[in-house]
């Protein structure tokens, strides 16, 4: 045996037997030494990954695979320790080199579509993982991965089968609990999540990323108090872990308690700034508080939320326009941007008289549906479909460019400045169509209803059902369908409790919306969830009562607390803190009172 192999030898009985500090600290001296030595290389390489010197480890693979060439055990442990390191391209590097010794290797491919996940290129790790005719029925980790990366592609029914799948091969595995309960969550299935996260907290009490989602999933169904119980308990784990410090302050913000809400709101932007998400919910707080001055100079955080911004196709054009940075000259030419949703577009449109009174030179996207309203209500040919300008680079030739949203400040600043009546017009001859439609019925109260809101999990969480409306149903009312979408099921219902819901088969209320405001009109009454429609009712003054069944699903611009809405006239907000049959049998009280239904602020 050499001397070499002896100093090996003795080094690694020191490091098992007596002291690992002094033997790694010769191993190092003695890899100076002998730098091009294999033996030497692959003993430190071993050594200093169980001392966690990862750099160290992975500098002893290199000086390896450079002498002794590329091989695939070193570069899948290369890789691997690369990968530890967030050193992703690096990893990505070894994960080819793997594949072009071997293009079927099972562990590089799906390893190389995980990575791809990490860098957020979802589209590509969905092709690779793909690349895998089957996983190994034994390779729990696999399936969670590809769950994942479904769940980050929009296949989310088939998200839930992989991390189910994952479960099945090993019931211990906590992320694929988690991952299963958010996917859920997706699917607005907030019962079936809350049972899933239940699960992974028996495994492991102690887990934060379950303690997190627990709380957040109970934060949604209105139970403050349990949320606020297991975000403490994760926050004993990680006292500064900036994701539940955040997720409390949402959590008191959807509450209204302001003093809570700004302890944790402090805490938690001292370690991360640019929550972006955290900031607008403490901007809305502000909002439904009134107090416009803080609220305002955050509200454009709204646009930075990672989700928001990747539904802004301008976003680039006005992104140095955000925040303070917007001053604007009467006289510059000024592009006015629509933002995702068409129902907080009409909250917005609400200060376009007194702009386009300000700015002498002014265009402004809308949504196609929203043109011809916006240039008849107005008064101005300047309403564009949107993109008109924005997504054509030859006709981009303004001073200014900005969101509707932005502009908001320099026209609500306290609430007198909220003092304006209905701002939008629906068509007299449409109106006047369905006035003849429903003249047969002039004796009967004409009561619109909409039930349902279809966008993401909020969507679910504003929504009802038509059964809770059904005490509305009386032979002196007349009830009005105005809820877009898919209703089949609905009308089958009402119809087999033998009541009479008025149904304009021929109107697309999701599309139509010039018929749509036009039926609007004529009602004595809307009773609605949070959806676009009440927004277009609260534009065109129509009395209309809306309706939040949860708190995480109340907006700024519905206040519960005050039961109306500083932005719409004749508007009663009305939340549920009981039951929803109570609350309906509230508002059937408000019907038989009276005829004429003002709701002033």
């Amino acid at each position: 045996m050499s001397n070499l192999e002896n100093k090996l030898k003795n080094i690694i009985n020191t490091f098992n037997n007596v002291n690992k500090e002094i033997a790694y600290k010769d191993l190092k001296k003695l890899s100076e030494k002998y730098n091009k030595n294999i033996d030497v290389q692959k003993v430190l390489f071993q050594v200093s990954k169980k001392m966690g010197d990862i750099d160290t480890s992975i500098s002893a693979l290199k000086k390896i695979l450079f002498n002794e060439g590329n091989n695939i055990l070193h570069l899948s442990q290369l890789y691997k320790l690369l990968l530890g390191k967030s050193l992703f391209d690096e990893a990505l590097e070894r994960i080819n080199l793997i594949l072009k010794i071997d293009k079927k290797n099972y562990e590089a491919l799906r390893d190389k579509s995980y990575i791809y996940f990490l860098k957020n290129d979802y589209i590509k790790a969905k092709e690779y993982i793909e690349n895998i005719s089957k996983l190994k029925d034994s390779d729990y980790f696999g399936f969670n991965i590809k769950g994942l990366i479904y769940l980050k592609n929009n296949f989310l029914e088939k998200a839930c089968k992989y991390f189910n799948t994952a479960i099945k091969i090993n019931n211990q595995y906590i992320d694929s609990y988690n991952n299963l309960g958010n996917c859920l969550l997706e699917l607005e299935k907030l019962d079936e999540a809350k049972k899933i996260f239940i699960s992974a907290f028996k495994i492991d009490k102690k887990n934060v990323s379950t303690l997190i989602n627990l709380a957040n999933v109970l934060s949604l169904q209105d139970d403050i108090v349990g949320a606020v119980r297991y975000y403490n308990e994760a926050l004993k784990l990680e006292p500064n872990n900036q994701e539940i410090l955040s997720n409390l302050a949402i959590c008191y913000c959807r509450d209204g308690k302001e003093k809570e809400a700004k302890i944790y709101y402090d805490k938690a932007l001292k370690i991360n700034p640019y929550d972006y998400k955290l900031i607008y919910a403490y901007c809305t707080l502000n909002l439904k508080l009134n107090d416009f001055d803080q609220s305002w100079n955050l509200f454009d955080s709204r646009l930075l939320i990672e989700k928001n911004k990747d539904k802004l196709k301008s976003f680039d054009l006005v992104k140095n326009s955000l925040f303070n940075n917007l001053i604007i000259n009467p006289k510059d030419k000024l592009l006015v941007l629509r933002e995702q949703g068409i129902g907080e577009e009409i909250l917005f449109s609400s200060i376009y008289s007194e702009m386009i009174n300000k700015f002498e030179n002014v265009k402004i996207e809308a949504d196609k549906r929203l043109v011809s309203i916006f240039n008849r209500s107005f008064g101005k040919q300047i309403f564009v479909e949107d993109g008109y300008y924005s997504q054509n680079s030859k006709a981009i030739n303004f001073d200014k460019i900005t969101y509707a949203g932005s502009l908001i400040k320099f026209f609500r600043k306290n609430k007198a400045d909220f003092d304006y009546n209905n701002y939008l017009n629906a068509k007299k001859d449409i109106v006047y169509k369905y006035k003849e439609k429903l003249n047969h019925h002039k004796d009967r109260l004409k009561i619109g209803i909409s039930w349902k809101s279809v966008i993401n999990i909020y969507g679910a969480l504003k929504s009802l059902s038509i059964k809770d409306f059904e005490p509305f149903f009386t032979d002196d009312r007349l009830i009005i369908n105005l809820q877009y979408g898919n209703i089949e099921s609905d009308k089958k219902y009402i119809f087999d409790q033998n009541k009479y819901l008025e149904v304009f088969s021929d109107l697309d209320l999701f599309n139509d919306i010039e018929s749509c405001m036009g039926l609007l009109k004529n009602l004595d009454l809307f009773i609605t969830v949070s959806n676009s429609t009440a927004h277009f009712a609260g534009a065109l003054g129509v009395p209309t009562i809306v309706l939040c069944p949860k708190k995480s699903s109340t907006y700024y611009y519905w206040n519960t607390n005050s039961g109306s809405s500083i932005w719409y006239k004749n508007m009663k907000i009305i939340g549920i803190d009981e039951s929803v049959s109570k609350t309906i049998e509230k508002i059937n009280n408000i019907l038989k009172k009276s005829n004429e239904f003002k709701f002033a602020n």
